[in-house]
């Protein structure tokens, strides 16, 4: 049996999918599905989107299973994901700074290997850490729980404005640090 992350293994495993092997499915969705969605999180900053567009992936990869004819199937899926994210990102109302962090983590997203993708989370996550404390709790709840400007004025009790300031800071510091990141792999 060849090792199952090879990427050997897994071309095997998308050969009988297209045979419509519902188990060798099941195999690559357990494989790939948590790489898939900590790239996708960290494309869009908003996880409970990021599992519905990695879910919209799977389902649409197995209605077209028997015309997908690839070369390399984890390839093929997170160049899926990343086309998804970026087109979601796209169709949102985003703020000009937004899409400048989106574009430069979309750089940085030509990486297809989990390993990179993995890596770059981390760095995601250590970046947010090094924030002050208030702006990554006004970061978090704007990103990553979806909830509106406004009502994070509410249950801080800090102005609207302030609000703003604080996601424009954690975007720009962001962007700054995922710049060296985008050096780093090309």
């Amino acid at each position: 049996m060849k090792h199952p992350h090879t990427n050997e293994a897994q071309q095997e495993l998308a050969l009988r999918v297209q045979d419509s092997d519902r188990e060798a499915f099941n195999s690559l969705f357990s494989m790939l599905w948590e790489p898939m969605y900590t790239y996708a999180a960290s494309l869009i900053m908003n996880n409970s989107l990021a599992k519905d567009l990695v879910q919209d992936i799977w389902i649409d990869y197995w209605q077209r299973r028997e015309h997908i004819e690839v070369e390399n199937i984890k390839s093929y899926l997170f160049k899926a994901i990343r086309y998804k994210c970026y087109n979601s990102l796209r169709d949102t109302k985003f703020n000009k700074t937004q899409i400048d962090v989106a574009d430069s983590i979309c750089v940085v997203s030509e990486i297809e290997q989990e390993e990179d993708v993995l890596e770059l989370s981390k760095r995601i996550d250590r970046s947010m850490a090094n924030l002050p404390q208030r702006c990554q709790e006004v970061f978090r709840l704007s990103r990553i729980h979806n909830i509106s400007n406004k009502e994070i004025a509410n249950q801080l009790n800090i102005s609207h404005r302030s609000v703003e300031n604080q996601i424009s800071f954690a975007l720009r510091r962001l962007r700054k640090d995922l710049s060296i990141v985008k050096s780093m792999f090309f």
